[in-house]
Order: structure tokens, then sequence, then C-alpha cells
């Protein structure tokens, strides 16, 4: 009888007792209980939004600096130039603890349709969780740089798919680039859910052959049916400490934001299991998705230069 929000808090926390206690058919009459007030929490929330304005000439010294005359160079300076940069978002992490220290200090809760998907404690219990979700925040501030840097890259290169697919592979992580080459054009010509829906996959088969290479299991048993294996997915991976090692830190957290942790975009999950609509397939995010293959075409550079 609450108020949805306080309802599904409360409800999570008998879920979790009834789990305890192994009362299994209590657990699930309370989970789908929780998962309806959480779906009518939802209803009630607020969007709040600032409008930051950039002036032209600051986005044309931008372009001129980013988009030059040679296309590998251009490559790598948008990779590097839109790539989280961990260090930096932990000291921003820390600045709130003097900017807005009671915001660092409350714990946090990301609501999904229907379930509770992340939870991130205080600056100083859960600083990298705090780092996670800041890479919200981040991904989103580029968007209109990130599209005019792509923009200016076809006016001044004459640029096709193959130039981003053989660029992506240049470290040999595409045994196939057919559908490589499917995804790219479909975001060239804006289709943003096949682009999303072909590349990303081929994006986490791309990490599982790194993963081979550096000598990491890229199988685990079943969890279910026994004397049988399955892949690991892309959280396995990226979260695998050697993996992470080989890749640098800000790689590392580039793309464990963008696609396998529940408290940054988790693009991968959310298009895996289904969790998006067609609406939420906009330009930004195939731009992002471009963008990590970019990233991916020059990994070994970034992770040689962070251990440097």
């Amino acid at each position: 009888m609450a108020d949805p929000m306080l309802a599904a808090a409360l409800l999570q926390t008998a879920t979790d007792e009834y789990r305890n206690a192994g009362l299994k058919g209590e657990r699930d009459r309370t989970r789908i209980l929780m998962q309806q007030k959480m779906g009518a929490a939802g209803e009630n929330l607020k969007s709040f939004e600032r409008k930051i304005e950039i002036p032209r000439d600051d986005m044309e010294k931008f372009l001129d600096l980013i988009v030059v005359d040679d296309l590998a160079t251009t490559f790598v300076r948008i990779a590097r130039e839109f790539l989280l940069n961990r260090a930096q978002l932990e000291q921003q992490v820390q600045q709130t603890l003097k900017e807005a220290p009671l915001m660092a200090h409350i714990p946090q809760t990301i609501m999904a349709d229907n379930h509770v998907a992340a939870k991130i404690g205080s600056v100083e219990d859960d600083p990298f969780g705090r780092v996670m979700h800041q890479t919200n925040f981040e991904f989103q501030f580029v968007r209109l740089w990130l599209a005019h840097a792509f923009r200016r890259l076809f006016e001044k290169h004459e640029l096709v798919p193959e130039h981003f697919a053989g660029w992506a592979n240049r470290h040999g992580l595409f045994e196939d680039m057919g559908l490589l080459l499917e995804g790219v054009r479909a975001w060239e010509r804006e289709d943003q859910v096949k682009a999303a829906h072909v590349l990303v996959p081929q994006i986490e088969r791309a990490l599982r052959k790194l993963a081979d290479d550096l000598g990491v299991p890229i199988t685990r048993g079943h969890p279910v049916v026994s004397e049988t294996s399955v892949a690991i997915g892309m959280g396995e991976i990226l979260y695998n400490e050697k993996v992470a090692e080989a890749l640098g830190p800000d790689v590392t957290l580039h793309l464990q934001a963008l696609y396998a942790d529940p408290r940054g975009m988790n693009l991968r999950n959310q298009i895996a299991h289904g969790l998006m609509d067609a609406g939420q397939f906009y330009w930004h995010i195939g731009n992002l998705i471009v963008h990590s293959l970019l990233v991916l075409g020059c990994w070994k550079e970034f992770g040689a230069k962070s251990q440097s």
C-alpha cells in the first residue's frame, strides 16, 4: 500500500529474507510484487535537463585538431580524445567529497524497469562504483563533440566501411570481417538498430580472441548441463586481471562501462537480453560503438602507453 518506490525497497528486503530462509515460494511471490512496484515507480520519475551551449569557434578549433589530412592519425586522435580517462574520473569523484559532501556519502540505487540494476555505495566505501557511474555522464557529455568529429571525418576523407573495419582489425582481433562490415555499413546509413545488434556481438567475439591470445580460458563449465562448456561473456573477459592489464586502465574502464557493467551503459547485456526498445537505439549509441572499434584498432598502443 506504500508509495511504489518505498514499497519496492521494502519488498527487496522481504525477498532477500525469504531467500535466506529457503522459502522459495514466498521469495518468488514478493519478487513478482516487487517487479510490479518498480514498474509503477518509473512512472513517477521526473527528468532533469541542463542546456549547454558550445561556441562555434570552439567546435571548429577542436575539429581542426582532431580531424587532419592523414586518415590514420585522425583515427588515433578520435579514439584517444573520446576514450575515458580513469585517473580524471577518479579525481572528479573524489572532488564531490568537497563540492557535494551529502551526495558523496549517500548510497545510490539504479532502477531498471522492474528490478534493481545496481547499487552504488558512498565515495569512501565504493570509489570504483562511483567512477563507473560517473562514466554515464561522461558518455553523454561528449556526444555532440563525437558526432561532429565523425561528420567532419566523412567530409574530409572519402571513407567507406572497409576503412573502419580494416582499422579495427589492425591487430587481428576479427578473424572474419563479414559481419563487422555489415554492422559498419548499417551505422553509415543510420540503421542504428541493426548496427548495434551486429557490431556488439562481434566486439565481444574480438575480445574473446584477445583473451585467448593472452592465455586466458575462454570457456567455462555449463551451470546446468554437466560435462559441457559455454563461452565466457564480455563481462568475464573485461574483468579478468590479465586482460585488464593488457588493455590498460583507460581502455578497460571504457569497455566495461560501455558494454558490461550495470553501473555504466551496459550495452552488451541490455542488447543481449532484449531490454532495449527500438527508440533507445539513437545515433549516439551507434557512434559510441564505432568509436570503440577505433579504440580496438590501437589497443596495444594505448595499453603499452599506460604501462610505460
